[in-house]
């Protein structure tokens, strides 16, 4: 539950701070790995904003 937790908050969010502070990590490396983000999904997210809607 407490990974699902911090992956439900930073997809919602997008926040790796955050999540970091709530699952009490001392990096933003742990949390990534710890929720299962990778360096792809990150691309893949800036990627497919769109800025002009």
């Amino acid at each position: 539950m407490r990974k699902t937790f911090g992956y439900t908050v930073y997809q919602n969010k997008k926040d790796i701070r955050l999540v970091m502070e709530l699952l009490n990590h001392s990096s933003e490396k742990i949390t990534l790995r710890y929720i299962g983000i990778s360096e792809e999904q990150k691309k893949n997210t800036v990627e497919n904003i769109d800025f002009f809607k």
